[in-house]
C-alpha cells in the first residue's frame, strides 16, 4: 500500500515546525496543507514557549529517521509496519494535539487526530484501534517517569514546618489543665489558703479561653480572605508571643484572664490559617494526615510541657509552672522566622486576580521536577479555575450563599453541626476539673494525677500520628463514626460506675481505677479518630469563597459550645452526679445518628470535586472541566512527551 505520508511531505512538515537559522525561508518548499495548519495552530498559540519549540525540533528530528509514515485510521489493517514508520506516525499524530493549549476555564480544545497505531509486538502488524490522546500517557501518577519529588518533598517539609501552629485543644487539654491545678501556681494566684481555685475564678480562666478563640476565629475568617492565609498565621503567631509573655509574668487573676483571652484568640488565628492552607496546598490524597500534623505537633509539645509540670510538682517555687508555659515560645518562634520564606496558596492568589503567582505556586507546590503541571496537577488547576470563575458569575460569593439554595443550606448544617461534637464527649469537664474528677474516681494523689495525666499526651502523639494516617485510609465518615461510637459507649460505661460506685460514695479504689481507664482508653481513640478529622471536615465543605468564613463560623459555634459545656459542668455535675455521663452519651449517640444519614464523604476529592459530590451547579462545571482535561492533550504533555523520547533517542 502507497503511503499517504511520502517523504516530501514528511520534509515540508519538518521545515515548518523546525527552528533553523541554516536554511532561508524562501528556498522552502511550498507548504502542503498539512503544514500550514501545524503552522498555525502553533502561531496562534501565545502559550507556547520556548521549550516547545524544543520539543517541536525533537519531533521533527525522531520523525526525519523515518522512510514512510502513513497517520490515517483508514488504513488497511493488514499492512505491516517497522518500528521507525511506527513511532513516526505516533509522534506526528501527538504533535498535532500538544500544540492545543488550555482553552479557557471552561473547556478545552479537542485533539483533531483522536486515534493512533498501536502495533501487536508478536505479531508484527498494525492493529488498528480509536484511542483518544489521554493525559495518562504521559502525565500523572501512571507516568513514572514524570518525578514530582521535589515539589512533593517541597509540600510537606513547609506544611509540616506550619504544623508548629498546633491544634489548640491538645494543649489546652494538658498544659493549662496541669498548670491551673498546681499548688504552687495556686498559691501564686493569692489562694494558697484553699488549695484550690474558687470556683468563680476558674470559670472565668478556663471557659474565656472559649471566648477569645471565637473571637480570633471570626476576625480570622475576614482577615485569611483579606490580607491571606499566610498573613492569618503570621498575626496569630505574633499573639502566642504576647499571651505566653503575659500568662508567665501574670501577678493576679486579672492579668491571667486578659492573657487568656489573648491566646485563645491567637489560637483561632493558627487554627484557620492552619487548617485552610493546608486543604487548599494539599493533594487529594495526601490531605488527611497533613491536616493531621498540626495535632501530632500539638500532642509533641504538649507531653513536654506536661513532663515539665508533672517534674515541678516534686518542687518549690514558680519557675516550675512559668516553663511549662514557656515551651509555646519555640514553636512560635520557628514560625515567625519562616513564614515570610513559604508560598500563599493558588487559590488565595487566584481569587485575587492574580494568576501568573497562583500559577508559579501550583507548580512549585505540585509541579514536576521540570518545572511542569502534571495530569493530577492541571486537573485540579483547571477545576480550581472553573470553580472560581463560575462561583462569581453566580454570585456565590455573599453571605446568602451560606443558605439560599438546598446544597447550600445542607453544607452549612453538616459543617457547623460537626462543631458541636467535641464538648460533650466529656474531655471538656475533664480539662478544667481533672483535679476533682480525680478525687470523684478515689485518686487524690497529685504526683498520681500529673502521671496519668503525662501517660496521656504521651499515647495520644502515637494516637495522632496513627489517626492522621487512617484518615486518608478510612474516610471522613468512617473516622467520625468509630470516634463517636466509641466514646459514647465509654460514657454509658463511666455513667454506671459512677452511679453505682461514686454517687454511694463506696470510695472503690478499683472502680476509680477503671472509671480513669475508661477516660484514658476513650480519649486516645477520640484522638485517633475524632481529632484529625473536625478541622478538615469544615474546610472541605465549603467552596472557596467561603472557606475562610465557614470555617470561622464553625469555629464561633465550636468554641459557643465549648463555653456552654465548660460553664454548666460543675452544676451539671452538682445536680447530676453520675449521670451527667448519661446526657454526655445520650448527646454523642444523637451526633452519630446525624452523620450516620446525613453527612457525605470527601475522601479522595479535590476541593472542587467536593462540590460534585454534594450536587452543587458549580460541581457539575468543575466536574465537566476536570473530565476534559483528562481527555485533552495540552502544551505541557507536549512538552513532557518530547522530553521523554528526546532522551530515549539520544538527543
Amino acid at each position: 500500500m502507497e503511503s499517504d505520508f511520502p517523504g516530501n511531505r514528511l520534509e515540508e512538515f519538518q521545515l515548518s515546525i523546525l527552528p533553523s537559522t541554516k536554511t532561508n525561508v524562501n528556498d522552502r518548499p511550498p507548504l502542503s496543507p498539512l503544514s500550514r495548519e501545524v503552522t498555525s495552530i502553533a502561531e496562534d498559540d501565545n502559550a507556547m514557549t520556548s521549550r516547545s519549540e524544543q520539543s517541536a525540533a525533537y519531533i521533527a528530528a525522531a520523525a526525519s529517521r523515518a522512510t514512510k509514515v502513513d497517520i490515517h485510521p483508514e488504513a488497511d489493517e493488514d499492512t505491516s509496519y517497522s518500528d521507525d514508520e511506527h513511532e513516526s506516525a505516533r509522534l506526528l499524530d501527538s504533535s498535532a494535539s500538544s500544540t492545543r493549549t488550555f482553552s479557557g476555564h471552561l473547556g478545552f480544545t479537542e485533539p483533531k487526530c483522536k486515534s493512533e497505531r498501536i502495533r501487536n509486538p508478536g505479531k508484527g502488524k498494525m492493529d488498528v484501534e480509536d484511542k483518544k490522546v489521554s493525559l495518562t500517557e504521559s502525565w500523572g501518577e501512571e507516568d513514572e517517569s514524570v518525578s514530582t519529588k521535589k515539589s512533593t518533598r517541597f509540600r510537606w517539609i513547609i506544611i509540616c514546618v506550619l504544623s508548629l501552629s498546633g491544634d489548640g485543644w491538645s494543649y489546652e487539654a494538658s498544659v493549662m489543665s496541669s498548670v491551673l491545678n498546681l499548688p504552687q501556681f495556686i498559691t501564686h494566684m493569692g489562694y494558697g489558703d484553699t488549695g484550690v481555685l474558687p470556683h468563680t475564678a476558674n470559670i472565668l480562666i478556663g471557659p474565656i479561653y472559649s471566648l477569645g478563640q471565637l473571637l480570633g476565629g471570626l476576625v480570622g475568617g475576614w482577615f485569611a480572605d483579606r490580607f491571606g492565609r499566610k498573613a492569618t498565621l503570621n498575626l496569630g503567631t505574633v499573639l502566642v508571643l504576647i499571651s505566653t509573655s503575659l500568662l508567665i509574668y501574670a501577678p493576679n487573676v486579672g492579668v491571667l484572664i486578659f492573657a487568656r483571652i489573648i491566646q485563645g484568640a491567637a489560637i483561632g488565628l493558627l487554627i484557620l490559617g492552619f487548617q485552610i492552607y493546608t486543604a487548599e496546598v494539599a493533594n487529594q490524597k495526601e490531605r488527611g494526615f497533613l491536616s493531621g500534623t498540626s495535632l501530632i505537633s500539638g500532642c509533641i509539645f504538649s507531653t513536654i510541657a506536661s513532663a515539665v509540670a508533672y517534674g515541678v510538682t516534686y518542687v518549690n517555687g514558680n519557675w516550675g509552672w512559668r516553663l511549662a508555659l514557656a515551651i509555646s515560645y519555640i514553636p512560635s518562634v520557628i514560625l515567625f522566622f519562616v513564614l515570610p520564606f513559604i508560598p500563599e496558596t493558588p487559590r488565595y492568589y487566584y481569587q485575587k486576580g492574580r494568576e501568573d503567582e497562583a500559577r508559579k505556586a501550583m507548580v512549585r507546590l505540585h509541579g514536576t521536577d521540570d518545572g511542569l503541571f502534571n495530569k493530577r496537577t492541571a486537573a485540579e488547576y483547571e477545576g480550581m479555575k472553573a470553580a472560581f470563575h463560575y462561583d462569581q458569575e453566580a454570585k456565590k460569593e455573599g453571605w446568602s450563599a451560606f443558605y439560599n439554595t438546598r446544597v447550600a443550606r445542607f453544607r452549612t448544617f453538616c459543617a457547623l453541626s460537626s462543631q458541636l461534637i467535641w464538648p460533650w464527649a466529656g474531655q471538656s469537664a475533664w480539662t478544667y476539673y481533672f483535679g476533682r474528677m480525680y478525687t470523684y474516681a478515689s485518686i487524690t494523689d497529685i504526683h498520681t494525677q500529673f502521671a496519668i495525666n503525662l501517660a496521656l499526651t504521651i499515647a495520644q502523639i502515637i494516637a495522632a500520628i496513627v489517626g492522621s494516617y487512617l484518615l486518608d485510609k478510612l474516610g471522613r465518615r468512617v473516622s467520625f463514626l468509630t470516634g463517636i461510637g466509641q466514646a459514647a459507649i465509654f460514657l454509658f460505661i463511666q455513667c454506671g460506675i459512677a452511679v453505682k460506685y461514686f454517687d454511694t460514695n463506696s470510695n472503690s479504689k478499683p472502680a476509680g481505677a477503671a472509671f480513669v481507664s475508661c477516660y484514658f482508653v476513650s480519649q486516645t481513640f477520640w484522638v485517633t479518630f475524632f481529632s484529625p478529622v473536625v478541622y478538615l471536615y469544615v474546610c472541605e465543605m465549603f467552596a472557596g469563597p467561603l472557606r475562610a468564613r465557614g470555617f470561622a463560623i464553625g469555629n464561633a459555634i465550636s468554641m459557643i459550645g465549648g463555653f456552654i459545656a465548660l460553664v454548666s459542668a460543675t452544676p451539671t455535675f452538682d445536680s447530676l452526679s453520675g449521670y451527667t455521663w448519661l446526657l454526655f452519651g445520650g448527646i454523642e449517640t444523637m451526633f452519630f445518628i446525624i452523620i450516620f444519614f446525613f453527612y457525605p464523604e470527601t475522601k479522595g476529592k479535590t476541593l472542587e470535586e467536593i462540590e460534585a459530590v454534594l450536587g452543587s451547579d458549580t460541581g457539575d462545571r468543575v466536574k465537566s472541566v476536570i473530565t476534559n482535561v483528562r481527555r485533552t492533550s495540552t502544551v505541557e504533555e507536549g512538552e513532557l512527551r518530547h522530553r521523554s523520547i528526546a532522551r530515549q533517542e539520544g538527543l
